[in-house]
């Protein structure tokens, strides 16, 4: 027995030295200690984490405790999962709140994994675990009217057979999107079909896998990132190439609309030489954002809500405010300075000759042009914010980009160059349709020209996610370890948090329980979800691990 217990405790020391997790925090307690209870038929487990089974380098399997992710979801409830088995309901309205949906932690219980990525559709959504297998959920409408769901279950690609792993997912109005560690890329078209047709009404839970998929061809080549949107996607290839796929009607996929009207197969774009390969690049509705390896910015697709950042395109005149209206009034009386004439008197927005102020912006439409550009536009340069103006330091190139259906963030870095990285700071800058507040900065305008959300300053944004209408980021203050969640947009069916509906602006915090931390956040379509850990106690940080005699 003393043999035994030896053995134990060495199995216990082995355990010990292996790294954390991704996604989980340090937080172990003595592994030797955990195991020789359970020789001693004691068990002890934390309140705030689950013990699970780890193998070590050498085949020998013993306790850990591992503080597993928790998942948490809001939102219309259509896109949410269900599996009454693991005691997550059937929810019969719109979720207003975040709450935690318990399957998650049970898979990763069962499979000792962590969640990465979680990305919605209309009416179905899908998860990555860090194992690299994708799960998907759905809900339809059956025949008798009323809303069936299915349970989470693992998409399966049968031609590459059941070891292929994924390192992205994301949804589209109606297919799910996976990008395997190889570099293809796999799509299940018509998901929810899938489900209405293959699970009984009177048994959802039935069917535990989806097999299916087909490669997207026609790149030739490995694809390193994608973007899909609700009607198209974008793939930057290993050479920074940029091929688009799908709807066309507004040049989104970089193609004459009048000529394609949807671009079948995969259409690479051409860039300046200066600006490949190309960075990253992410989807809207029917607009694409892309960014150079110089820094450079490319907006192509619809521009009626000016979210293609090419400045206020909605008038071939600059901002005549101050010169219109009351203001221009005083200013005339004050100073005599005449103010600026109508549209009718100037002979319409194609003869601006009598306007007062330039033009501002890099595109101009004519009377009865549609306003969209199918061949990728430069950017403007991002505006300096009032503090900034008095040293005239640009911003740098954009870190990150994210895109809503009708707007478009930039992520920027706000703070000098010489600072550490552990100070560095970002802000957002926002720009495209404002309706329902989805540029978080304030509601004068319906639609708005770049300029920054209002969110908490000297503050790092740790990651920023849209959906249609609305978005999240989760930010930390310089020199905090506390990590914050913001949220601002179209609150319609909950997707922000909160009981009113309607729109959220400025952004506002929400805040989860007390002992989660925010790992990641996820939107799309009317939905919100957040990876969280368990967040370690004080003690539990700063007290180091003592050994258990046996």
């Amino acid at each position: 027995m003393q043999a035994l217990r030896q053995l134990l405790v060495w199995a216990g020391r082995r355990c010990a030295q292996k790294s954390t997790p991704v996604g989980c925090s340090p937080n172990f307690v003595s592994l030797a200690g955990a195991v020789g209870a359970a020789a001693t038929g004691v068990s002890i487990v934390s309140p705030l984490s689950l013990v699970s089974s780890a193998e070590t380098s050498d085949g020998v399997k013993c306790a850990r405790e591992v503080p597993l992710d928790r998942v948490f979801m809001w939102g219309q409830r259509m896109a949410l999962p269900v599996c009454e088995s693991a005691g997550d309901a059937v929810p019969t309205e719109d979720r207003k709140v975040p709450t935690q949906v318990k399957w998650f932690t049970l898979y990763a219980e069962q499979q000792d994994c962590d969640w990465k990525q979680i990305t919605f559709g209309p009416n179905f959504g899908a998860a990555r675990s860090s194992d690299g297998n994708v799960f998907v959920w759905g809900s339809w409408r059956g025949r008798d009217g009323q809303r069936r769901y299915a349970e989470p279950h693992r998409l399966l690609f049968v031609a590459g057979g059941n070891d292929v792993k994924f390192s992205d997912v994301q949804c589209s109005e109606s297919a799910v999107w996976a990008l395997t560690d190889a570099g293809d890329v796999i799509v299940w078209e018509r998901i929810v079909d899938v489900f209405s047709s293959k699970v009984p009404a009177c048994a959802a839970n039935c069917l535990k896998e989806i097999r299916g998929g087909k490669v997207v061809g026609g790149m030739g080549r490995t694809v390193r990132t994608m973007s899909v949107g609700p009607t198209h996607a974008t793939f930057v290839c290993e050479d920074g190439e940029l091929f688009c796929l799908g709807s066309n009607h507004y040049g989104e996929c970089g193609a004459d609309p009048a000529a394609h009207g949807t671009a079948s197969p995969c259409r690479c774009l051409r860039f300046p030489p200066h600006t490949t390969p190309i960075a990253f690049a992410k989807c809207g509705k029917s607009h694409t954002v892309a960014i150079g390896s110089s820094g450079q910015g490319f907006a192509w697709g619809d521009d009626s809500r000016i979210q293609l950042g090419l400045g206020d395109t909605r008038s071939n005149v600059g901002d005549e405010r101050p010169w219109t209206g009351s203001r221009g009034f005083q200013k005339f009386l004050n100073t005599g300075e005449s103010m600026a004439p109508s549209g009718a008197l100037r002979g319409g927005p194609d003869s601006p000759s009598f306007g007062r102020a330039p033009a501002t912006s890099a595109m101009r439409y004519g009377e009865f042009q549609a306003h969209f550009q199918w061949r990728p536009s430069p950017m403007m340069e991002i505006p300096l914010e009032f503090e900034r103006q008095v040293h005239g330091i640009p911003y740098p190139a954009p870190d990150g980009v994210e895109c809503g259906d009708d707007f478009t963030i930039l992520v920027v870095r706000d703070s000098p160059d010489w600072f550490p990285a552990e100070e560095e700071s970002n802000r957002l800058f926002c720009c495209g349709e404002n309706g329902k507040g989805q540029c978080g900065r304030s509601m004068q305008s319906s639609q708005q020209t770049l300029a920054a959300t209002k969110l908490p300053k000297c503050t790092k944004t740790l990651g920023v996610s849209c959906g249609s209408a609305h978005c999240l980021a989760l930010l930390q203050r310089i020199g905090v370890h506390k990590r914050e969640l913001w949220v601002w947009g179209s609150n319609d069916h909950g997707q922000v948090g909160g009981s009113k509906a309607g729109a959220v602006c400025p952004p506002v915090r929400l805040r989860l329980p007390r002992e989660v931390r925010m790992e990641a956040t996820w939107c799309g379509f009317a939905n919100s979800a957040v990876i969280c850990s368990e967040r370690q106690s004080r003690k539990a940080r700063t007290s180091p691990e003592k050994e258990i005699n046996l």
